[in-house]
């Protein structure tokens, strides 16, 4: 056994801090344009955060490969699905990929 080792010293364990700030950062971009790619299938999503709720994001559907969901509809996203993910700010924007 690692007498030193994170999960020992912190009462959190990474995954847990990850996720927290995660869903925070989601948070914060609500009313912003996300890029997100999957390590699975769809892969990759372009669109608007619309609301968080848990560890779940709503996100409306701009652009992805996958044409059933590129007409405005939320889909939920859970953060632990989350591979990458950028949120726009003022001074970079998400181009249109149309």
């Amino acid at each position: 056994m690692v007498e030193n080792s994170p999960q020992m010293n912190s009462e959190r364990s990474i995954n847990s801090i990850r996720e927290e700030f995660v869903t925070q950062t989601f948070i914060n971009g609500i009313g912003k344009q996300v890029f997100v790619l999957f390590p699975q299938f769809p892969f990759m999503v372009i669109g608007q955060i619309v609301d968080v709720i848990n560890d779940y994001v709503s996100v409306n559907v701009d652009t992805t490969h996958i044409s059933e969901f590129e007409k405005g509809e939320p889909v939920w996203i859970h953060v632990d699905d989350i591979e990458v993910f950028y949120i726009e700010d003022e001074y970079c924007k998400i181009p249109s990929l149309r």
